[in-house]
């Protein structure tokens, strides 16, 4: 009897079993819970404003099912630790200087280039200009680096141990830069021996002597206090520094679709919100310098002028002895004449 008829509590095991099977199964995809580490190199300015304002955005917008966590000045490890963390999928958003990213193609150092931009709010229309953003933001897609988003960390100048008041006060001295080829051929320019230097080093570097200044952005001079190591900034301005923002392809290919596009669009729309800090912020760390009893130099018209002649003509050069920076280069010109003030 009992072979021809199942045990009752059986039969109900059996079918809750079914109907777990079943709402698993039929339950979607956006169910599941993620969770970003934004990463960035530094504390106390733009970099560190991304990362808090996107994980504010993306969490909000998301409704909770994209969870944040913060690891603002280097604590993830050095840049290239952190770059190397996004395509090993153990850091799933990382933000810095794009010219950190030449090891992985040697494209990224196109917006750092000397004497192409009219000023920060022409470099901000290029970055954020359809044509090239498409194009630059796609360069790591094959080395595991989805690129979400670019903006400008500010104008370039140098913290120095000297006066910088003419070009003559630079030649024969060690100067801190990013390992692209772009930035070292500037500072030759200038007589001085470029010195790459991860960012989270810079401060121990210049006060053991290793370097006698630093090629970066005046917030990023205030935020590591250079002030009390060393007195001087010279306001070049030459170019500016090109940010990136950029998520870990290995984490990204888990996300369903709409959370995808969710990071995009708000990545896109953090841009003009991080250009608008920069200003701001620039403006503050020059004024942070001299009230801390540090001088801000400029250098002599003439001078500066004839030296940025030199410098675009020398990178344009350079770039194009690669067909692949060449190319790349090609798009970043066209976008800045069609975004050039008339």
């Amino acid at each position: 009897m009992s072979s021809l008829f199942p045990n009752r509590r059986n039969m109900v095991t059996a079918a809750g079993a079914c109907l777990l099977l079943t709402t698993f199964f039929a339950a979607p995809a956006w169910a599941q819970d993620f969770t970003m580490k934004l990463a960035t190199a530094t504390v106390n300015d733009v970099q560190t404003e991304a990362i808090k304002r996107f994980a504010a955005r993306v969490e909000e917008r998301s409704e909770g099912r994209i969870t944040t966590e913060l690891y603002p000045a280097a604590q993830l490890g050095s840049n290239a630790r952190m770059i190397e963390g996004l395509q090993l999928g153990t850091v799933e958003f990382y933000t810095g200087p794009a010219a950190y990213l030449v090891g992985v193609d040697s494209r990224y150092q196109v917006t750092d280039l000397p004497g192409i931009f009219e000023d920060a709010r022409h470099a901000q229309r290029v970055f954020s200009d359809p044509a090239f953003s498409e194009a630059f933001l796609n360069l790591g897609i094959d080395k595991g680096l989805v690129g979400l988003g670019t903006y400008i960390y500010g104008n370039t100048a140098f913290a120095t141990s000297f006066e910088g008041d003419t070009l003559s006060a630079f030649e024969g001295k060690k100067l801190r830069v990013l390992a692209s080829k772009v930035e070292r051929k500037g500072v030759e320019l200038m007589g001085a021996t470029a010195v790459p230097i991860d960012f989270s080093e810079v401060a121990t570097a210049l006060q053991q002597g290793t370097v006698d200044g630093m090629k970066s952005s005046p917030p990023a001079f205030t935020s590591l206090k250079l002030y009390d190591i060393v007195d001087h900034i010279t306001a070049t301005e030459d170019g500016v520094m090109g940010e990136v923002m950029l998520a870990s392809k290995i984490w990204w290919d888990t996300l369903p679709g709409d959370l995808q596009m969710i990071l995009r669009e708000e990545a896109t729309a953090l841009e003009p919100e991080l250009y608008d800090f920069v200003l701001d912020d620039q403006a503050k760390a020059y004024e942070t310098w001299e009230e801390m009893g540090g001088t801000v130099h400029y250098l002599p018209k003439a001078e500066r002028e004839a030296l940025m002649r030199e410098m675009r003509d020398a990178v344009l050069e350079l770039l194009n002895e690669d067909p692949k920076t060449a190319e790349m280069l090609a798009v970043l010109l066209d976008a800045a004449e069609r975004t050039a003030t008339e």
